[in-house]
């Protein structure tokens, strides 16, 4: 099974859900988000109508500025944002081939998205 790892190399997030894949010896491909952002397909299978917030980074600069904390925008909103910037995209995304995804990193979540 080979994932893709949609990521960012100064993401500490990032970087431990990598380490935990590499210990664990799971193939993935590492995409950019910055440049090979998801699909809007993608991240129309993501972002979940019922918790967008969830989706989005609270660290990025676009979240700060439009107060994205209080004012969560709709579903369509947030992927027209995420389109026009990857680092409104909570880190990492991870795709399996079936096209299920998982955002951020918690080792029991990852543990059992692998096994599906």
């Amino acid at each position: 099974m080979t994932l893709r790892f949609y990521g960012k190399k100064t993401c500490v997030t990032c970087q431990k859900a990598k380490a935990f894949l590499e210990e664990n010896q799971v193939a993935f491909e590492e995409l950019p988000i910055e440049t090979h952002p998801p699909s809007k397909a993608e991240l129309e299978r993501l972002v979940k109508e019922t918790d967008v917030k969830a989706s989005l980074n609270s660290r990025s600069a676009i979240y700060k500025a439009q107060n994205l904390g209080k004012n969560v925008p709709d579903r369509q909103t947030a992927i027209a944002l995420m389109l026009q910037d990857p680092n409104l995209i909570k880190r990492p995304v991870i795709m399996n081939e079936q096209g299920h995804m998982i955002q951020g990193f918690d080792a029991d979540q990852l543990t059992a998205f692998l096994k599906r």
